[in-house]
C-alpha cells in the first residue's frame, strides 16, 4: 500500500464528516487512489493516524 492509499483510507474512515478529493496529476495516481477504497484500517491504525494528524 502507498502513503496516498493510507491517507485516503484514513479520510474515507471519517466519512461523512470528511470527503477526500485526491489529486490526479498522472493516470497511475488515479489508479493508486482507487485502491484506497478496499483498504480497511484497524481501529488502532486509525487512532495512530488521528494522533499524528
Amino acid at each position: 500500500m502507498s502513503p496516498q492509499q493510507v491517507c485516503l483510507a484514513w479520510m474515507l474512515a471519517k466519512a461523512p464528516v470528511v470527503i477526500p478529493i485526491p489529486g490526479s496529476s498522472r493516470p497511475e495516481t488515479i489508479l493508486d487512489s482507487v485502491k484506497a477504497v478496499d483498504l480497511e484500517l484497524s481501529p488502532e491504525e486509525l487512532g495512530r493516524l488521528d494522533a499524528a494528524g
